[in-house]
């Protein structure tokens, strides 16, 4: 990040220092809004809490609203990721499975009928295809029900 240590900055600014500081609206928002950077730093955690665990409304989320978002740092050898689309990555899984199971019907149709374990390999990858495609479509097993991206 380029902002500017405090001690290092030249021109204007408010240092509020204190062992505990509380901005609380009782009527309406807090908002914070800066024309370069918004450092959030702390020596334990940082916690954001909207709404209640049990609540389905759509009031309560937490809505980040950025062209790229990336969680962690570049470090110790390892390069962050982009995120996948739960929804269409399952799509894209789906048609491959598909795609590998109607090719095991035309081999094992096409294959004379004295290659053994053909019939069973094909059973095999069908049966396991449809337990995965289970698995790919249950909320909560591999797709968060309440993280999304778009």
């Amino acid at each position: 990040m380029s902002f500017k240590d405090i001690k290092e900055y030249a021109g204007e600014q408010v240092i509020i220092s204190s062992n505990r500081l509380v901005f609380n609206a009782r009527k309406d928002s807090v908002l914070i809004s800066s024309n370069q950077y918004i450092n959030l730093s702390a020596g334990d955690k940082v916690t954001i809490d909207v709404g209640t665990v049990d609540s389905d409304s759509e009031q309560n989320m937490l809505l980040v609203n950025a062209p790229r978002i990336q969680f962690g740092l570049d470090s110790k050898g390892k390069t962050v990721e982009p995120v996948a689309k739960a929804d269409a990555l399952e799509e894209v899984l789906n048609d491959l499975m598909e795609v590998l199971e109607i090719y095991s019907q035309m081999v094992s149709a096409a294959a004379p009928p004295f290659i053994p374990g053909l019939q069973a390999a094909q059973t095999y990858l069908t049966t396991n295809f449809t337990s995965i495609k289970a698995d790919l479509a249950e909320i909560g097993n591999v797709k968060s029900d309440t993280t999304f991206t778009i």
